[in-house]
């Protein structure tokens, strides 16, 4: 089966800064968009820095600060929503998920480092401090790739927030006695093929299904890497639905199904 309309990098990215709530096609328009806030805040640091302005850099630290508390409410956001998205016709920027904000406020604390070196009459460690804070926010303009939002899941899953897909034997056990089978991914990929019995459920309209579900039979979830499926279960969880679990992968899906 062709795995084309699976997430790329970039959009797997943006799911684990937090925009887990959308779909593929979703993050295709939020891509470009959600460059802009970290790329103009890295050219302020940027310029502060060649300049030596600490002033400049607590004002820059106090913009990502206050996106931590108000997250729809970052500044260049918001100029972006206002004023640059409709000069090319892009969409609106949502409100920033917890992750980005944390990103945010993190990068406001190494620039209010790099000013308080600047102002301790260190310019060597205040540049060697802020250059650090632009080598990460290039990587995330470019790629998306946040290390403080992949520091965070990782956190997660060793705190065990972070839930496994279902081991193999109580799959097979379940689908044996009539579990629900449920495919998240979007309706061109099940259509592109998927497992015999299973039902569409595209994670982006699980809000408006949920309530179809069967709470005393399991509900067994699946998408092409496992990851929507992860994120489809914790959704549906988080509502109160009992008995919904992660199978993981479509691949691994259809093989314990199939065997059952």
């Amino acid at each position: 089966m062709s795995k084309q309309c699976d997430l790329n990098f970039q959009q797997r990215s943006l799911f684990q800064q937090g925009y887990q709530r959308f779909s593929s096609t979703e993050l295709k328009q939020l891509e470009w968009g959600l460059r802009f806030t970290p790329a103009a805040c890295s050219l302020l640091t940027a310029w502060a820095l060649y300049a030596q302005q600490p002033m400049v850099l607590l004002v820059v630290a106090a913009l990502g600060m206050w996106a931590f508390f108000f997250p729809s409410a970052h500044p260049m956001d918001l100029l972006y929503n206002h004023l640059v998205r409709h000069l090319f016709g892009a969409v609106k920027l949502p409100a920033n998920p917890f992750q980005r904000r944390l990103a945010c406020f993190a990068a406001g604390i190494m620039n209010v480092m790099a000013a308080s070196l600047f102002l301790l009459e260190l310019p060597l460690a205040a540049l060697i401090t802020g250059g650090m804070l632009l080598v990460l926010q290039a990587i995330v303009i470019f790629t998306h790739f946040c290390t403080l939002s992949w520091m965070y899941e990782g956190l997660m899953r060793l705190l065990g927030k972070w839930h496994k897909p279902l081991a193999e034997e109580s799959v097979r056990e379940m689908v044996s006695q009539g579990a629900n089978l449920v495919d998240v991914r979007s309706p061109n990929e099940f259509a592109a093929g998927s497992i015999r019995g299973a039902v569409n459920m595209p994670l982006e309209n699980l809000h408006e299904l949920s309530d179809s579900f069967c709470k005393k039979t399991p509900t067994l979830l699946f998408c092409n890497s496992g990851t929507r499926s992860h994120i489809a279960c914790q959704k549906l969880s988080d509502n109160g639905l009992e008995n919904i679990f992660n199978i993981g992968s479509f691949d691994r899906a259809k093989t314990l199904a199939t065997a059952s």
